[in-house]
């Protein structure tokens, strides 16, 4: 069957938006430019879009899906014909995303994307009805016994009454473990910086419209005496400063506004966004692990990120925040508490091992590769900075001091621990990240000795997650003897008994 007749209307609208900009640069800001790149660029761009308009109507009649026998069929190209199957047994994660130009018409999209590689690793629905995505998220959840049914029903009952029965039985039975305040959503909008948008903004208002200030010697006078008022300067500076605010905060509940974290026995679910919705859908089974990472701002605020690590990798072109991620501000106290709650096999222990002292010194004199070749360029160019010929050696010495820092806050930061069934292990310098996973999901380690590390008996071990790409966590100087016994730990591995190739 062929996609919804309005997935060419989406499309058309997503060339017009992408192609936007590059149309007003052309045709207004440099109309009058003689320069041959801009003359035939002209050409080139009402060319290229005409091909693709006549791409996306043509495509809409040759490409074609169907399910059958447990798996999404999907045929396309116009010229070389390009056929695959996507088994519902290897979908990983959903996603549902209802943009504005979904809600105008009461659409949205859905995207189901598995652990495969390639062009075929994901089928995405562009434009469905909200009754025929949740009647395709039914379908793919259900068990093989019980298919020979659902077509029966298919044959039987009108299509109409068997979407509304989907959409029932998807809706029903989740609990909901999170939905930010007013007050969370603040915080968020000065933790994530949000108001600082206003600074591509303005920039980019400027290089569109500069072309049409008239020239500074008309306006002299009046720019001489704003800049000579004392008062007016401050008041333009609370002003926008007001403004900067208010756009972060919007942005923020734009973003994150209706936020909610749910879960039933067997799925977690991810919903949010005001204008632009995003509900995203992962089987818990299939989680490969854990991330929690603190950036140096989230450090400041005792807040932190959750991210849950599949085998397959989330679409998310046009998502600005990750969309396999929990809500990005959470107390980390509340975040261990989450974490616990959505998955209860896995728990957060608070009391790890660190790092010996040797270990810090090993990091402090590991040589820095970047601080080294920087420097030599610093000597070999010798730029003035703020025209003072010999402060070139005051940007060395800068960078000098933050890798030291860095170095620091990662020897203070790295923590690890193995417990019965579960790695855990916290690394990172300015920005910190929590690595957690089951022994069943790792399917690789390794540990590497340098010489240096050698000579102190230290070591660097890197474990294998499958993901897409593949998850390669590494956490450097831990002790020998401890290598040993993760190594060992690892062995110990065929003891997990639920262990799934495909999980």
């Amino acid at each position: 069957m062929r996609y919804h007749p309005l997935t060419c209307v989406f499309r058309i609208y997503q060339l017009i938006r992408n192609s936007l900009f590059v149309g007003i640069f052309l045709f207004i800001i440099k109309r009058n430019s003689d320069f041959w790149l801009f003359e035939y660029g002209r050409f080139v761009f009402v060319g290229a879009i005409l091909l693709r308009l006549i791409y996306i109507i043509v495509s809409w009649f040759v490409e074609t899906y169907e399910w059958k026998e447990r798996a999404f069929h999907i045929k396309k190209g116009i010229f070389v014909k390009h056929s695959s199957t996507i088994p519902f047994s290897r979908i990983q994660n959903v996603t549902r995303h209802t943009t504005l130009f979904h809600k105008i018409f009461g659409l949205t999209s859905i995207t189901f994307e598995t652990a495969m590689d390639g062009e075929d690793d994901a089928i995405t629905f562009h434009v469905v009805s909200k009754q025929y995505a949740a009647f395709l998220l039914d379908l793919v959840k259900v068990e093989e016994s019980q298919v020979p049914e659902v077509e029966e029903k298919k044959e039987t009952e009108p299509q109409v009454e068997e979407v509304k029965e989907s959409v029932n039985r998807v809706i029903t039975n989740r609990n909901i473990h999170f939905e930010p305040s007013k007050r969370d959503l603040f915080k968020a909008s000065f933790t994530s910086l949000s108001f600082l948008a206003i600074i591509p903004i303005v920039t980019a208002l400027y290089d569109l419209f500069g072309p049409l200030i008239p020239d500074s010697e008309q306006y002299e006078g009046v720019f001489y005496q704003i800049m000579n008022n004392r008062w007016v300067i401050f008041l333009l500076s609370i002003i926008a400063v007001v403004i900067a605010v208010i756009i972060g905060i919007l942005r923020t509940f734009s973003r994150y506004g209706r936020y909610r974290i749910s879960s039933n026995d067997t799925h977690i679910y991810i919903d949010r966004g005001l204008l632009a919705e995003t509900h995203f859908a992962i089987e818990k089974q299939k989680i490969q692990g854990l991330e929690i990472e603190q950036t140096l701002m989230k450090r400041i605020f005792g807040l932190a990120e959750v991210k849950l690590i599949s085998s397959a990798s989330p679409q998310s072109e046009e998502h600005t925040v990750s969309i396999n991620s929990l809500y990005p501000f959470l107390p980390l106290k509340r975040a261990y508490q989450l974490i616990e709650e959505l998955l209860p096999d896995y728990h957060v222990s608070e009391s790890m091992n660190r790092l010996t002292k040797v270990s810090m010194y090993i990091k402090l004199i590991k040589p820095s590769w970047i601080w080294i070749i920087a420097t030599l360029g610093l000597i070999y160019f010798k730029p003035a900075i703020f025209q003072i010929d010999a402060a070139w050696w005051l940007l060395s010495l800068t960078l000098l001091v933050i890798v030291i820092v860095n170095r620091m806050l990662d020897y203070l930061h790295t923590k690890y621990l193995i417990s019965d069934d579960q790695l855990q292990w916290w690394h990172g310098g300015l920005t910190s990240r929590m690595f957690i996973t089951k022994r069943k999901r790792v399917v690789e380690m390794s540990y590497s000795q340098s010489m240096l590390q050698k000579f102190f008996d230290l070591v660097s071990i890197s474990t294998m997650n499958r993901s897409t790409p593949t998850r390669i966590e590494t956490i450097d100087d831990v002790p020998l003897d401890f290598a040993k016994t993760f190594q060992d730990w690892y062995l110990h591995r065929q003891k997990d008994t639920t262990y799934q190739q495909n999980g």
